[in-house]
């Protein structure tokens, strides 16, 4: 049986340049909140890289399709920022829920909510498990964690044959143009020695988000651990405006694994524009 495994995350739900549907979201009160140009870029992106995992599904019939959302799902109402449609975090989930109906409409076997930044998601990823729960109860494939019976988790390991996937939201990953890449080397291997110091078998797969950036270690012919860090759905903040030089990576990542455990990571990518340039004479 051949699987598919897509993760994403970031999405950041409710935030003024994050993720919403093109209908916009209902406020508290009956007023709408509708999306910008920015959010419109975003979601024609979203579905655009929908339809290629649709399209994959299409040319592996059969396949079992797993969804990874990995973390920051919502973005809160957060260190008194004004770049959210509202202070109402409700709001917030419900606009998460709709924007996973895309992908929920391809049927998934399985889906697995992590927990993000509590500053987004609420303390101990709230908003998060509430919308694990309100998917579950809806009647999707929702995997509870099996320590704790919660519908989300802070860290979740799934195993697909002999292949082990390793996924939380919050990693590591070199700040600067030039180190991105062989930090992330440096990374997957630390993940692998740290499993084989505790007398655990480590992941072929690490997936972490978090940091907006799309990066992979590859296959390291010494450590079998290759560690991927997610792109992300939100343009950039003030915050982020303050202190970044990079632009964020938007787009999503998937798996296609195959009967012997080999598999081929894939991915699409957008590149949001930098500030128009002004010309003056």
């Amino acid at each position: 049986m051949k699987h598919i495994v897509v993760c994403f995350g970031d999405l950041h739900c409710g935030s003024t340049v994050g993720l919403c549907p093109p209908e916009g979201i209902e406020l508290d009160d009956g007023g709408l909140y509708t999306p910008n140009t920015g959010q419109e870029w975003l979601w024609n992106n979203w579905e655009e890289a929908w339809a290629k995992i649709r399209s994959t599904m299409l040319h592996n019939r059969g396949a079992k399709l797993h969804l990874v959302c990995n973390g920051d799902a919502t973005d809160g109402d957060h260190h008194r920022t004004t770049q959210i449609a509202t202070g109402h975090e409700g709001v917030h989930v419900n606009c998460a829920i709709e924007s996973l109906r895309v992908p929920l409409a391809l049927k998934p076997d399985s889906i697995h909510i992590i927990r993000g930044t509590s500053a987004h998601v609420g303390r101990a990823g709230g908003l998060e498990e509430g919308m694990a729960k309100a998917l579950k109860s809806q009647g999707w494939k929702v995997v509870e964690d099996p320590d704790t019976g919660t519908a989300s988790s802070y860290q979740r390991m799934i195993k697909i044959g002999n292949l082990r996937f390793d996924i939380k939201h919050h990693g590591r990953m070199g700040r600067r143009a030039h180190t991105k890449g062989p930090y992330m080397r440096w990374y997957a291997q630390d993940i692998f020695f740290n499993y084989l110091m505790d007398g655990d078998e480590a992941p072929d797969i690490a997936i972490r988000s978090h940091f907006h950036q799309f990066a992979d270690s590859g296959k390291i012919h010494k450590v079998k651990t290759r560690a991927v860090a997610l792109p992300a759905w939100q343009l950039a903040t003030e915050y982020v405006h303050r202190v970044a030089e990079s632009l964020a990576d938007i787009g999503l990542v998937w798996f296609e694994i195959d009967d012997d455990d080999s598999y081929t990571m894939k991915n699409v990518l957008f590149k949001p524009e930098r500030p128009t340039t002004v010309e003056v004479g």
